[in-house]
């Protein structure tokens, strides 16, 4: 085994190890995020080696269709048999050549075939590398993995957690997510830097023309987590003449399947658009007054953190209705959206609120939600703050501030106030 191997003095060269990566369809969010810390790097001037898999809903991934600057190097190895997970034996020499030619390596994403590989490759040629739980050691998913996946909560202990606390530092999105890794790795330096979105692309919308309904869309999977069942249900039964409910996402299983038929049992007033490329998610959302993100609401328990559709959102100029405990407790107090509980009374409740606001104060929250994007997640200052903490800066400044943040434990910008 070769010695300990450390970033130049020059800009050193980064490895990202992710398991999906965008325009992949069907893997959405650490995909995206994922994708933008590889243009925020190569558009910074960084030599960045990007290795994923192919896995995509539909054809497999190209390289040449990433669309990343020219400094980012993308290694593509073929996805087979378990296409979710990344898995495919190609991964193994893709990682070790990525991790092998990089001075380090951050690694997007925990407990997949190739983020945990990376995780090995890194520590056996001794290579200093950050992890990017996103979302996977919050308490809700923590304990919901404990009570119902024992065989991955074994993996957990035995191969996530023991290579997470060799890492130079763990990125999270939030304070809350920075809590749950706090909880497990009390020695691991936790560093909260949240998702970036482009901005240049995601252009300000002119509010929706009234016509005296409430227009709400949802982007995401159609599963329990995220909570779009329950939250239907409850919008069904408290719905006025012109609401509507446009859903774009797919899942598998009966959970997807009550989605299908509740909304083709509604009359026309629910779409279920199904998988939609960025373009045709800003085209969906531009028809809707709020985008929604009822994660946690129903069984199971909250178990997301971010939700990249709520910055797309806002960036769009469309203020958002999200659930309270993920990175979004701040939005009604920043003038953005609003904030319930995740049950069925506070979502009545919430729909109730919604419903009551003039188009002139939904427009308001909206152009308060688009500068709040501009100021807090661009790609510059998001990709700044994220490099500071993979490349081990001691000191480094808040890219929103500009006050000094010390070690690993830099909060630049997070979502919530203060």
């Amino acid at each position: 085994m070769s010695g300990p191997h450390l970033p130049s003095r020059t800009s050193p060269t980064v490895a990202i190890v992710v398991t999906h990566i965008a325009p992949a369809r069907g893997y959405g969010g650490i995909a995206e995020c994922t994708a933008r810390v590889a243009q925020a790097w190569g558009e910074a001037g960084h030599e960045v080696i990007l290795c994923a898999s192919d896995a995509s809903e539909g054809a497999p991934l190209r390289p040449d269709e990433l669309g990343l600057p020219g400094r980012v190097s993308p290694i593509l190895y073929r996805a087979r048999g378990w296409p979710r997970w990344g898995f495919g034996l190609g991964a193994l020499p893709a990682i070790w050549t990525a991790c092998r030619r990089a001075d380090l390596v951050y690694v997007s994403g925990v407990a997949t075939w190739p983020t945990s590989i990376a995780g090995i490759v890194c520590r056996l040629l001794r290579r200093p590398f950050t992890v990017g739980v996103h979302g996977s050691l919050m308490a809700g998913h923590v304990a919901y993995i404990r009570a119902r996946k024992p065989l991955k909560w074994l993996f957990y202990r035995l191969i996530t957690l023991p290579t997470l606390r060799r890492a130079r530092a763990v990125h999270a999105t939030s304070a809350i997510e920075a809590e749950g890794v706090r909880a497990l790795l009390p020695a691991v330096p936790v560093a909260i830097v949240p998702n970036a979105v482009d901005s240049r692309i995601w252009l300000p919308r002119p509010p929706r023309r009234p016509d005296g309904g409430l227009v709400v869309g949802y982007v995401g999977r159609l599963s329990p987590e995220k909570g779009i069942l329950p939250f239907l249900e409850i919008w069904l039964a408290t719905r006025r003449p012109n609401d509507r409910l446009l859903i774009a996402g797919t899942g598998d299983g009966d959970y997807a399947a009550r989605v299908a038929a509740l909304a083709a049992g509604a009359g026309g007033a629910v779409e279920c658009l199904g998988y939609l490329p960025a373009d045709g998610v800003a085209a969906m959302l531009a028809r809707c007054d709020f985008a929604v993100l009822p994660s946690g609401l129903g069984s199971g328990g909250l178990r997301e953190n971010f939700g990249n559709v709520v910055v797309e959102a806002m960036a769009l100029a469309r203020p958002v209705l999200v659930t309270r405990g993920m990175a979004w407790d701040g939005v009604e107090a920043d003038g953005t959206g609003l904030v319930f509980d995740p049950d069925p009374a506070a979502t009545a409740a919430v729909l109730d609120r919604a419903r009551s606001l003039t188009a002139e104060a939904r427009a308001a929250m909206g152009q308060a939600a688009r500068d709040f994007v501009e100021h807090r997640f661009s790609i510059p200052s998001v990709g700044t703050a994220l490099w500071a903490v993979v490349a081990g800066d001691p000191v480094t400044g808040d890219p929103v501030t500009g006050d000094p943040v010390r070690g690993g434990r830099a909060t630049a910008p997070s979502p919530e106030r203060g």
